[in-house]
C-alpha cells in the first residue's frame, strides 16, 4: 500500500547513498552493493519494526530496485544474441555477480531477524 512508499523512498535512498559512499573507499563495485543491501535490509527492518510501514517483503523490493543490474542483463543478452560471446558471457556473469551481492546482503539481514 501507499503506507509502505515512504519507508522504501529512505530505505532506497540510504541504499543507493552508501553504495556511493562505499565505491569511493572500496573500489569493488559487488561489495559496495552487498553493504548497500544489508543498509537497506536493516533500514526496512527498523521502519517496520517502528510502525513506519507495514510490508517488509514490498518496503524491501522497493528499495533494491535501483541496484539492480538490468541495464547489464540487456546489454548482456543483446551482445549474445549479436554473436558477441566473450562481452555478452563478460556483461552475464557482472549482471550475476551484482544479483547474487544485492540477494546475499537482504538474506543475511532477514536470516538475522
Amino acid at each position: 500500500g501507499w503506507i509502505d512508499f515512504l519507508p522504501a523512498c529512505i530505505a532506497g535512498g540510504l541504499g543507493f547513498l552508501s553504495t556511493h559512499y562505499i565505491h569511493r573507499f572500496v573500489k569493488v563495485r559487488f561489495f559496495a552493493e552487498f553493504v548497500a543491501s544489508l543498509v537497506i535490509g536493516i533500514t526496512a527492518y527498523i521502519l517496520v519494526h517502528a510502525g513506519v510501514g507495514r510490508e517488509l517483503d514490498k518496503i524491501i523490493i522497493g528499495s533494491v530496485m535501483p541496484l539492480v543490474p538490468g541495464l547489464a542483463i540487456t546489454n548482456a543478452l543483446r551482445d549474445l544474441m549479436a554473436g558477441h560471446l566473450f562481452s555478452g558471457v563478460t556483461k552475464g556473469a557482472e549482471a550475476f555477480l551484482t544479483s547474487f551481492a544485492i540477494g546475499a546482503g537482504i538474506a543475511i539481514i532477514l536470516t538475522i531477524f
